[in-house]
């Protein structure tokens, strides 16, 4: 019974290093999407006028990916968040 409670503990600590591993993971994917949603935002800011004043295609195509890219970013940094916070 002894060996049993034993073999709880380890597993219990083993558990809670890799939720400390996990969350340190989550901390650094949530500091590099807001590093590069301040990026993209910069270069929609910078896109934006030409395409708004007709630019060509690929300027377009250029922006709304960059548009694209933005959402993904928005979306993983409400993940990572909801997980930190505890609720996902």
């Amino acid at each position: 019974m002894q060996a049993n409670a034993e073999n709880i503990r380890k597993v219990l600590g083993e558990l809670a290093a890799m939720a400390s591993q996990c969350d340190e993971a989550e901390r650094r994917i949530l500091a590099r999407a807001t590093e590069r949603l301040e990026h993209v935002e910069q270069l929609i800011g910078a896109a934006r006028g030409a395409v708004l004043t007709g630019g060509d295609a690929a300027q377009r195509m250029a922006y709304e990916a960059l548009i694209a890219e933005r959402g993904v970013l928005e979306q993983l940094i409400a993940r990572a968040k909801r997980t930190l916070n505890g609720e996902g």
